[in-house]
């Protein structure tokens, strides 16, 4: 790159590429940088403490789906059938899912980001919760076995936690942070301390 003339402006002339440069630079996009989304990318993974990025990728890759087809919805005809039943298909399945707050519009569907799958993923469900007060100690509990969400034992902390599940978070039985909470609480049992 040569910039000629410092007094009159820059103009910026660069030399033609090689055959074999032109080749590779074929399928790159330009104006849609990869690197703007890394930033991004980073920070969502170290505020919702997602350790793989595969997973994050599969949640980016399926709000992209979403969003697609809410726009091919929405060039339907408000008055057919087809896109009136298939996005109340679409509304109930987000909605139990917990990725929207309603189910009556698809407003919410419209620019669906990524973080609704982070937000609905187990540490931050037991730090919503209030059963942990930071999410890499909520990993930690997950990882150690003191979860259970209804009578399974959990040990995956990338589990997607949809609305029905979210009652059924507690503490597995036999755990000493369960314990701990009780004797704070001041409603440990006797029976409970046996180790029973």
């Amino acid at each position: 790159v040569i910039c000629h003339g410092a007094t009159r402006g820059c103009h910026w002339a660069m030399r033609k590429l090689k055959h074999h440069e032109q080749k590779l630079l074929k399928k790159v996009n330009f104006f849609d940088w990869k690197a703007d989304r890394n930033i991004i990318e980073a920070k969502i993974l170290r505020k919702f403490h997602i350790e793989k990025r595969e997973d994050y990728a599969a949640y980016y890759k399926l709000a992209t789906l979403v969003t697609q087809l809410v726009a091919h919805l929405r060039k339907l005809p408000a008055s057919d059938k087809d896109r009136i039943k298939m996005t109340e298909v679409l509304l109930e399945k987000l909605y139990t899912m917990g990725l929207i707050k309603n189910d009556q519009s698809l407003e919410d569907c419209v620019a669906l980001p990524a973080s609704a799958f982070c937000r609905r993923r187990l540490p931050i469900v037991l730090c919503k919760l209030k059963l942990c007060e930071s999410i890499p100690q909520a990993v930690a509990y997950i990882k150690q076995g003191h979860i259970r969400i209804g009578p399974d034992l959990v040990t995956n902390p990338s589990l997607h936690v949809n609305r029905d599940m979210e009652d059924h978070v507690t503490w597995a039985q036999g755990s000493k942070v369960k314990g701990h909470v009780k004797e704070f609480l001041e409603e440990a049992d006797d029976f409970d301390l046996l180790g029973n």
